[in-house]
């Protein structure tokens, strides 16, 4: 059973390394040249080495896990990797622990099914591991239906109606998505008994003529969720009876929809489990960060984070949705957009009186050079070249002259992915810690998903004695 004392001390190693790297995952890439970002937000230790050994080189070492040359880059990612929940077992289950878990609280049959039609690989990995795991604690809280938050296209819910045969209310606040749920589940069903039969097989060019009651099972609505819904009244209502237990389940929670299931599951006695997968840190609202005045907070959660007033920043929440096991995975370097954008922040910084509000954002159309990209971002801009009086000439000259600082920047982002697991592990700790600050002594963090099939992987699990 995971402890107070247990998260509270991981809690501390995080702040321990965190706290001095927030000014680094809090800087913009756009900035990395205009605001020297490698000289100004690297401790001069690991500035140094890289420097010695070239950033060229230090890239190569960090891939290859070859530190003989960079002492200080291997101290600072052991130190990052041990701050990840992943490596203590003390806070983190592994998704055989939590099967275990769950059949010690009396879960008879936990089974899952893996269908690779209608979805992703991704979204299969996620959905089968999912809704076995949501089904077992169903049965572990005695409870009589789901709601699914943030239902999306009903991958989730339409697994849990159709193979586990269980009354599922799925809330989402894009019609869109409510409207696409309803299509796939009934394209679901009409071959349901062939995919069962066959879950690897494509789908059957003839509808079976076997049918599952999704209409009775499977219910949508579309509601955008804050506390003030009472999403109990609204699943009484939909399956017309008096719904006393509730199992309340959300994959891939957006922002403070995440906390604000956590919360409900706390308030709300009907709800008897909880499982949780978040995702998009950066659209939380934080209680400290300055401009979170009036608006509704979903980090920090826990007493604990409260008290000391902790704040993360927009910039690292963003960098904490970064898929550090991906990128290592696949050795994968920044997106040269990435460096071409940093280039057009010096053009705007030197050529601009007033510096332009608009995003840039990603480019709809292909580009072949830094050149054509910067002609592509003008026009987002609304900016005319001619008014900067910059010509293709200007424009070749400039990357050239800082195309030999690619590589820092490449190394900085390596460096600076290095904090994604601890920034999104300081997150779930709070909400775990919350729960169980709260009483609720069956609670617990798993991951769930392979982290380079599914990055966010991690599912806070709690079941109300």
């Amino acid at each position: 059973m995971t402890s107070i004392h247990a998260v509270q001390s991981h809690i501390e190693k995080i702040l321990t390394h965190l706290e001095p790297l927030l000014p680094l995952a809090n800087c913009h890439m756009v900035d990395f040249f205009t605001n020297d970002v490698f000289g100004n937000s690297l401790n001069p230790e690991l500035k140094n080495e890289i420097k010695r050994v070239n950033a060229s080189q230090a890239i190569k070492n960090v891939f290859e896990n070859d530190y003989m040359e960079t002492p200080a880059l291997y101290k600072y990612f052991v130190s990052s990797k041990k701050c990840n929940v992943e490596e203590n077992p003390e806070v983190c289950m592994t998704l055989e622990q939590c099967y275990h878990k769950l059949e010690s609280l009396g879960c008879k049959n936990i089974n899952s099914l893996k269908l690779n039609v209608f979805m992703s690989q991704k979204k299969s990995h996620e959905v089968e591991i999912l809704s076995s795991v949501v089904a077992a604690l169903k049965e572990v809280g005695d409870t009589t239906h789901i709601v699914d938050m943030g239902d999306g296209k009903g991958y989730l819910s339409s697994m849990l109606a159709l193979h586990h045969n269980i009354p599922v209310l799925g809330i989402d606040a894009s019609p869109n998505n409510s409207t696409a749920a309803v299509e796939r589940v009934k394209k679901l069903e009409k071959v349901w008994h062939s995919v069962y039969d066959n879950p690897t097989k494509s789908v059957p060019k003839k509808a079976n003529s076997y049918f599952t009651p999704s209409n009775e099972l499977y219910k949508q609505v579309t509601k955008f969720v804050d506390p003030e819904v009472d999403f109990i009244e609204i699943a009484c209502n939909v399956f017309n009876k008096d719904i006393e237990r509730i199992s309340l389940a959300g994959l891939h929670t957006c922002g403070n929809l995440a906390s604000t299931c956590i919360n409900f599951f706390n308030e709300n006695d009907c709800v008897k489990t909880l499982t949780n997968v978040g995702c998009c840190y950066h659209l939380l609202n934080e209680k400290f960060e300055h401009n979170s005045v009036g608006k509704m907070s979903g980090f920090p959660l826990s007493n604990y984070l409260i008290k000391k007033k902790f704040s993360i920043g927009r910039n690292a929440r963003m960098v904490a949705a970064q898929s550090v096991n991906r990128v290592f995975y696949k050795k994968e370097l920044p997106d040269l957009s990435i460096f071409y954008r940093a280039l057009l922040q010096v053009v705007l910084v030197e050529r601009c009186e007033v510096l332009p509000t608009k995003n840039v954002g990603k480019m709809r159309k292909k580009y072949g050079n830094f050149t054509e990209y910067a002609k592509m971002a003008f026009n987002k801009l609304e900016i005319n070249p001619h008014s900067l009086c910059i010509s293709d000439e200007d424009l070749e000259n400039l990357y050239r002259d800082y195309l030999p600082h690619l590589d820092e920047l490449n190394i900085f982002y390596l460096i600076r992915c290095m904090t994604s697991p601890v920034i999104e592990s300081l997150i779930l700790l709070d909400r775990l810690l919350f729960l169980l600050e709260q009483g609720h002594k069956h609670s617990f963090l798993v991951q769930l998903f392979n982290p380079i099939v599914s990055p966010r992987c991690y599912g806070i699990i709690s079941i109300k004695a």
